[in-house]
């Protein structure tokens, strides 16, 4: 696969598929007519024709009744929202893009160009028979080498304070390892408030009786304990308590549009949040009961998580012939943070979970975001038989907030043990970083964590919400921002605010120590 042409796969997927993503839902009136469009609107887009799909697209809208025809004007709406996004990522002929570049490394020299095009670390796409460059390419270029992150003007100081948060937590844990007469799991508990705040104008309201909302809720695991509603604006707007214990952690609202009035919404939640720490002896691990549900399930080919013959033969590769299921899962790990470089990738990651294939992308190319980074890594275990899954949730670091996605690994007699390899590569590369800080890092999102997350979601980021909303998913992978909808449209226009904080001034308070 060429370089300049990284992600034509994925897109050329899109029109293969075409029939199946647009099957009507159950409450459907299928129309051929317009069923022949939206196949036409997505071959379009597979060839990076946006103008003319989006046209089709629009026409799809205009023209199909949203509860007669629903999954044909859903899956439009979600088209449009692809090729904005798509259109919006590559907008940069090369002498813009070389501007930037300038005046982002130091001492750049223009034949660098070239030669960073040449190893595929410079992102482009024909989009509508004319190249455009990928307005990240000047933050993207910055994880492909440590040197390359040093020349990075005003991102360096920045990823050295990331290194260290997570320096830190490994001297904690190491502490508190050596403190400890028998090993603890979950350890170095801390109070936290979250807090989502949702504001949205009466005017940008879309035609409607009621307003939806679904906010992220955590969910229950031995790193997150005793959670507790504190309260939700408005009041008794929250119509479904939230289950803590299943696969996605969703606080659904339902109440009467304001007549006058702007939109308020607002939900405060506490929990007790651990550091994470396996002290796993690798020869006392089990056989799996490969008979079983959990074995079964998580070792299981799926559609992002495709266990194809060269995937397989990578794993296998990779592993060689080392039997022990935790080896195994940690010459994976090693080989994806040495291989698979980060990029931000989001503006067209909808259209490879809706329509691709995450795992190999990630194989084909060797770049991706936490989510197909991830996902490409529980793909490695699965296929030579150690069951793995993803999740995702909100991360809140001392002076950072972001959406994150990692792995866990699942091993008998232990349980679900977290993988990162994003965060593993990314930190470790930080230049000014000694050797033995490197290993450490890596050591540390290998079976440790971190206690600055919470998990929203486990095993399936595309799953539908409950209840389900129809108008589009803002993304349709990660469930970790509100979604919110009025009148069966979504609302697109928000506020949206949020934060997660220590309760206490000290962030020591008492938990208790949760089941290991």
């Amino acid at each position: 696969m060429k370089k300049g042409l990284f992600l034509l796969f994925a897109w050329v997927v899109l029109a293969g598929q075409a029939a199946s993503a647009a099957q009507p839902a159950a409450d459907d009136k299928p129309d051929a007519q317009l069923s022949a469009l939206y196949e036409k609107a997505m071959a379009l887009e597979g060839k990076l024709e946006l103008t003319r799909a989006e046209e089709l697209y629009n026409e799809i809208v205009r023209r199909s009744d949203a509860d007669r025809q629903w999954a044909l004007w859903r899956g439009a709406r979600h088209g449009l929202r692809r090729v904005k996004r798509q259109r919006a990522e590559f907008t940069l002929t090369r002498a813009e893009l070389e501007k930037k570049l300038a005046a982002t490394f130091s001492d750049y020299k223009p034949a660098e160009f070239d030669q960073w095009e040449k190893r595929g670390w410079i992102l482009s796409r024909v989009v509508d028979g004319k190249r455009g460059y990928s307005i990240m390419n000047p933050t993207n270029l910055c994880f492909f080498d440590t040197q390359m992150m040093a020349r990075h003007k005003s991102r360096a100081k920045g990823y050295r304070d990331f290194a260290q948060i997570f320096l830190d937590e490994s001297a904690l844990l190491d502490r508190l390892r050596s403190e400890s007469t028998v090993p603890r799991r979950s350890v170095a508990p801390m109070r936290f408030l979250l807090t989502y705040k949702v504001e949205i104008q009466q005017a940008d309201l879309p035609p409607g009786k009621t307003v939806r909302a679904w906010l992220p809720y955590p969910l229950l695991t031995p790193a997150v304990q005793n959670i507790r509603t504190l309260s939700v604006v408005p009041d008794g707007a929250l119509k479904h308590c939230p289950d803590v214990e299943g696969e996605i952690g969703i606080a659904y609202l339902e109440f009467d549009r304001p007549k006058k009035d702007d939109v308020v919404i607002e939900m405060k939640v506490a929990f007790h949040s651990y550091d994470t720490d396996y002290v796993i002896d690798a020869d006392a691990i089990p056989s799996y009961d490969e008979q079983g549900e959990l074995y079964r399930r998580f070792t299981r080919s799926e559609q992002q998580i495709n266990l194809t013959e060269p995937l397989c033969e990578l794993a296998r590769s990779v592993v060689g012939r080392e039997k022990n299921p935790y080896r195994k899962a940690r010459k994976l790990y090693d080989w994806v943070c040495d291989n698979v470089k980060y990029n931000f990738v989001w503006r067209w990651r909808d259209a490879t979970f809706t329509f691709g294939c995450a795992s190999e992308e990630v194989r084909e190319r060797r770049i991706g975001d936490c989510v197909i980074q991830s996902v490409f890594y529980a793909a490695l275990c699965r296929a030579v038989g150690v069951p793995a899954r993803v999740c995702n949730g909100p991360i809140f670091p001392p002076g950072m907030r972001n959406d994150h996605v990692w792995a866990e690994v699942y091993f008998p007699k232990y349980g679900w043990a977290p993988v990162d390899v994003t965060y593993s590569e990314v930190a470790s590369m930080v230049p000014g970083l000694s050797d033995a800080q490197r290993r450490r890092i890596r050591d540390f999102f290998f079976c440790r964590m971190d206690r600055y997350r919470f998990w929203t979601q486990r095993s399936d980021l595309v799953g539908e919400l409950v209840p389900r909303k129809r108008s589009p998913r803002y993304t349709v992978t990660m469930f970790v921002r509100p979604e919110l909808e009025c009148g069966g449209q979504d609302v697109e226009k928000r506020k949206i605010t949020w934060s997660c904080l220590p309760e206490t001034p000290d962030a020591k308070t008492q938990a208790g120590t949760p089941d290991s």
